[in-house]
């Protein structure tokens, strides 16, 4: 199971830096002053050290990796409940913790204004995703060179993607 969170994690960073930048999500704290609306009515905003993210906030990052790191966890703690009892509430007893997970971690994202919810809910259900589709392919069986070529190709990929973003005029470090 450790491997396969491992493998996830790596996976899902590496795809929610890149569907940040393309997706280009505003974050709120930033979004309300450019917008106008604190000049029209004073808001009392506090500025947390979260708040201070300069990069895209779609989708979030902290809930796309733990919707999809936690996958493999959740779904063995299952498994492992089956072969104790055959009580379907306890068996989705882990599920019910991931999501209350989720929703915590999405909550304090939004609370401290680093992200808006539809940003949280695109990043829970990619993580979510993620993590359901990789567990089908368990890196149990690879070899250390299986993932220091994948972790090259994800590293040169998005290397690649960065470039051609910004000769097409994209600029994707705003």
């Amino acid at each position: 199971v450790s491997l396969m969170v491992l493998w996830i994690a790596l996976v899902a960073e590496w795809l929610n830096v890149v569907l940040k930048w393309f997706l280009f999500g505003e974050r709120p704290y930033w979004w309300i002053h450019e917008s106008g609306l604190s000049e029209r009515e004073q808001l009392p905003l506090r500025q947390f050290p979260a708040t201070c993210e300069t990069g895209p906030g779609d989708p979030s990052g902290h809930c796309m990796i733990l919707g999809a790191a936690l996958w493999p966890i959740v779904t063995a703690l299952s498994k492992a409940m089956s072969r104790y009892t055959r009580s379907r509430l306890l068996r989705l007893i882990p599920f019910l913790l991931y999501i209350l997970l989720l929703v915590a971690m999405g909550l304090s994202r939004i609370f401290v204004l680093a992200h808006f919810p539809h940003q949280v809910i695109s990043g829970s259900l990619a993580g979510m995703a993620l993590g359901w589709g990789l567990q089908r392919w368990p890196p149990n069986f690879l070899k250390v060179r299986f993932f220091l070529l994948t972790a090259l190709g994800l590293l040169l990929s998005a290397l690649a993607l960065h470039g051609l973003a910004t000769a097409a005029g994209l600029d994707l470090d705003w």
